[in-house]
């Protein structure tokens, strides 16, 4: 097994030409909240400040992200393997930036606007941004997950999906959504009262100081060995998900994955229409099965299972 890492700031790779990051249909679904949006906007706003202060503010101080983990599975193309809740939620937040620039004048918003569209879209000079291929794309959420998200990263998002006065979308259960709303409210209050600093700080995330270490797998088997091994950290894997890991290798080995991929889509689309019932999830549903799988494998770790 072997990587290849570097560097990355997060602005430039998501913006790089060409480049497209898939999550996966082994993942496990996005789950951030807004408390796990909170903590990352402190981290950046702080982290700005303390950049601010500096009298030499081209020193360049540097705050570290986490890891990127993927398997490169066609020329420019990422599988997400670990991380993946970090790079939606950056790629959301990200939107709400370009928002913020789309009812400003020409001269007010500069090069945000075209900088923080390609962290999204792809881009051509001669054409301008090709809203239809988004650089993220979820093989993992439901259908009408993916329509949620495919929402927000259009041109122009729909007034009813984000009002919030709205009673249907004051409900809506989308994290996509509510984590997208949440950075255009603490951007919105960002620059009402930082107007001053509100050109710099757009620099910052865009520039050479919020960085992730990007680890590029050699292979999806690898992908598979880290991806059941390495969720010791971050948010942990549920018994679901870790059962869904085991599943997928197995149908991928018998060469049905489609149909697994279709079976699993069900069920949790079945799931996430009994909103009435919160206790029934799908850890729920597999926690026996996985109590059982354990068993013939004698397995009593709780965050992984060895096969």
């Amino acid at each position: 097994m072997t990587f290849d890492s570097h560097t990355k700031y997060i602005a430039k790779m998501l913006s790089e030409e060409g480049v497209k990051f898939i999550i996966p249909p082994y993942q496990r679904p996005y789950r951030w909240g807004i408390n796990e949006c909170e903590t990352l906007w402190n981290d950046i706003v702080n982290a700005f400040d303390a950049f601010n202060d500096k009298d030499d503010s081209d020193s360049g101080d540097e705050y570290f992200l986490g890891s990127i983990i993927a398997f490169k599975e066609k020329k420019d193309e990422f599988q997400i393997i670990d991380g993946q809740q970090r790079i939606t939620t950056f790629t959301l937040l990200f939107r709400a930036f370009y928002e913020c620039f789309k009812t400003e004048k020409a001269k007010e918003k500069g090069d945000n606007e075209k900088a923080f569209g390609k962290c999204l879209w792809e881009y051509e000079n001669d054409e301008g941004f090709h809203f239809d291929k988004q650089r993220l794309r979820s093989d993992v959420t439901t259908e009408k997950e993916k329509e949620n998200l495919n929402k927000i990263l259009s041109d122009t998002i729909d007034e009813n999906l984000i009002q919030k006065d709205n009673k249907k979308i004051k409900n809506n259960r989308s994290p996509y959504v509510q984590n997208y709303l949440y950075f255009k409210d603490r951007l919105k209050e960002f620059k009402d009262s930082q107007a001053l600093s509100w050109s710099k700080f757009c620099k910052f995330v865009l520039g050479k100081n919020l960085f992730v270490l990007f680890v590029v797998c050699d292979s999806q088997e690898s992908a598979m060995t880290i991806f059941n091994t390495l969720n010791s950290r971050g948010m942990p894997l549920s018994n679901a998900d870790i059962l869904k890991g085991y599943l997928y290798k197995h149908h991928k080995e018998q060469g049905n994955i489609d149909s697994f991929i279709a079976q699993w889509s069900g069920i949790e689309a079945n799931i996430e229409s009994m909103e009435s019932n919160k206790d029934v999830n799908l850890d729920f549903l597999f926690l026996q099965y996985m109590h059982i799988i354990r068993a013939e494998n004698n397995d009593s770790d709780t965050t992984h299972l060895t096969f």
